[in-house]
């Protein structure tokens, strides 16, 4: 099969237009025509009909069924050209909150592999890294989730875990419980972390429990900018436990709510990537950081 083929016969489902579709590619418009007989011809069906009546293309029901497979196809086929093709270097996901308060505890056991000088390190939240992994854009990555992570296609090992708080100034009423439940806060405001961080789920799970909608006040993907916002006592924060230190200046406060999620961190990659050398020596040494568990 001419592979090719696959992928102008995506196209034409999409566009049901040959002269467009040649225009995709930059090729004239039999070279489509002969594309689609071929593959009528290998599987003996019809897979695009035509309504002249209407002037318009129709996808049969197997023209539907080879589009689906085509797709996966041609996605595989594009990841294993990224894995051939990779240079020795590590395309590594590291989202901020792991990157800023778990990542530097092990960077010295990194450092002194060598491994830090080979990685590429893309910074976005969770929840868009995992995207970027599944699609193949990067070979490993630090994961955040609220609860266990767990996906067919990917290869997860849990590497720490910790509780997600309330965040607030060391002057707020409620700032030396032991612990506290959501609707307790009353309409004070939230500043939290927006989508694309795995907080928004967890807060989200809070909230549906206790029955309560909270005043949410601002939404930011700048980890620094709620804390400073709480500092300046605009109202509460949510985040992972870790993400606060003692130079914050601010109290963390635990949720009172029965199997609650954490914030889990852990080191992911794709089941069906055949990791190189260097990938191998690095999920090696993060996942014998479990070891002491």
């Amino acid at each position: 099969m001419n592979t090719r083929d696959l992928d102008y016969f995506i196209k034409l489902v999409e566009l049901k237009n040959f002269s467009q579709v040649a225009q995709a590619f930059h090729v004239t418009q039999p070279t489509i025509t002969f594309a689609l007989k071929r593959l009528e011809s290998q599987y003996n069906q019809t897979l695009i009909s035509r309504d002249h009546s209407r002037q318009q293309l129709i996808v049969t029901e197997a023209g539907q069924k080879l589009y689906q497979h085509a797709l996966v196809i041609t996605h595989e086929l594009a990841l294993i050209e990224a894995e051939l093709t990779a240079p020795e270097t590590i395309a590594f996901g590291l989202p901020p909150i792991i990157g800023n308060y778990y990542f530097p505890t092990i960077v010295q056991t990194l450092a002194n592999t060598g491994i830090m000088s080979q990685l590429a390190t893309k910074e976005a939240g969770s929840a868009d890294l995992l995207a970027s992994l599944q699609s193949g854009e990067i070979d490993v990555a630090l994961l955040g989730s609220s609860g266990p992570l767990v996906s067919p296609d990917l290869h997860v090992t849990r590497l720490a875990s910790f509780p997600f708080t309330l965040v607030m100034s060391p002057d707020y009423h409620l700032s030396k419980s032991k612990g506290v439940h959501l609707e307790a806060v009353g309409q004070t405001p939230f500043i939290l972390l927006n989508e694309g961080f795995v907080h928004e789920k967890a807060f989200d799970w809070f909230a549906a429990t206790e029955s309560v909608s909270p005043n949410i006040l601002y939404r930011t993907s700048d980890v620094s900018l709620v804390k400073r916002m709480v500092q300046q006592h605009l109202g509460l924060g949510f985040l992972a436990q870790l993400a606060v230190t003692p130079e914050d200046h601010l109290v963390t406060v635990p949720l009172i709510a029965p199997d609650q999620p954490h914030f889990e961190i852990s080191v992911v990659y794709r089941r069906n990537q055949v990791l190189s050398p260097v990938a191998q020596n690095l999920v090696a040494h993060l996942e014998h950081l479990t070891q002491g568990e």
